[in-house]
């Protein structure tokens, strides 16, 4: 019985070591992701600025719950989620909602989305605000560069409703490139405003065009002489099925008025033309053109833009204090 007890002794302290040896073999392998993930390893990642990259940042407080740093080097504040500062809808959230709402959604729509999709229950007038504040930020940055356009440019107008009453959105686009180089909501469409949108688009390219074509509206012929002079020869448009014409840009208005529909008529001028404005950094920067090869007028134009699309523009814009 002794030499049996000592025996299963024996054994039970060469198994030990056995286990001993696994596990050291075991530490010592290199490990793969599903390994380290099944194993629970984990290695705390240093939070670093959203703005800077800089990780020399200090706890801000909380707000609801979520904690908020302060960045010691470029001075801004952010919180660790995915979330521009002070907002509670992650940037991939808002980024859809804008793509959404200049691809013809109404704010409704897009709110019952959001709910449906993602479980995040936010009120109509919330995607209003963010639909403003981001075209605001949009347009201050994306209309300052400069597009390589073509020696053709072709001009129309059409109309729309503001407070219920008609005006005209005037639009001037490059036929090389399809940028959109100038709008303009206008109550008569004078030639005062026809020689206004020129101006931008000259100002907006840095160079003059050696044709223009427009319809038949008297306006332009005034417009585009006070501008440009002898210097752009003016064509009008002899129709849909001549070589001349608009054909380009009343595709455009096409699907301006798509837009237009979902927004049953602006409320006030400055509402209209930013929510305009917006629509064409949509068109020109974040929407691809099957006949342009899925690139954006901006690409195709020579435009290096900051952001490739809504939810990038909301991370590097948004949550600004």
């Amino acid at each position: 019985m002794g030499e049996d007890a000592d025996l299963e002794k024996i054994i039970a302290e060469l198994e030990k070591e056995k286990q001993i040896d696994e596990m050291v073999q075991l530490l010592d392998k290199p490990k793969s992701v599903a390994e380290l993930a099944e194993h629970h390893y984990t290695e705390p990642q240093p939070i670093k600025c959203k703005w800077c990259g800089s990780e020399d940042i200090m706890k801000y407080g909380t707000r609801k719950g979520i904690q908020e740093y302060i960045c010691q080097k470029c001075g801004r504040k952010f919180t660790a989620k995915d979330a521009p500062f002070k907002k509670q809808t992650p940037a991939e959230q808002i980024g859809a909602s804008l793509n959404m709402f200049y691809d013809g959604m109404s704010f409704s729509d897009i709110a019952r989305h959001l709910a449906e999709t993602y479980n995040n229950p936010v009120a109509e007038s919330t995607v209003y605000r963010w639909v403003i504040d981001y075209t605001v930020k949009a347009t201050n940055t994306l209309e300052q560069l400069e597009a390589q356009v073509s020696d053709i440019w072709v001009v129309d107008e059409t109309m729309v409703k503001v407070g219920g009453q008609k005006m005209w959105f005037i639009d001037l686009i490059d036929e090389g490139t399809r940028f959109l180089l100038a709008s303009y909501l206008s109550k008569l469409r004078t030639s005062g405003d026809i020689a206004f949108v020129m101006k931008l688009a000259w100002e907006k390219s840095g160079k003059i065009p050696r044709v223009i074509i427009s319809d038949g509206w008297h306006a332009y012929y005034d417009g585009i002489e006070r501008v440009f002079g002898a210097d752009a020869k003016h064509i009008r448009s002899k129709g849909f099925t001549k070589g001349i014409n608009t054909n380009l840009i009343e595709r455009f208005h096409g699907t301006l008025k798509d837009r237009t529909k979902v927004l049953r008529g602006f409320k006030t001028l400055d509402t209209a033309q930013l929510l305009l404005d917006g629509f064409l950094v949509h068109y020109n920067f974040f929407r691809p053109h099957m006949s342009l090869l899925d690139k954006t007028p901006a690409e195709v134009a020579g435009i290096k833009a900051p952001y490739k699309n809504w939810t990038e523009l909301v991370r590097k814009l948004g949550g600004i204090a």
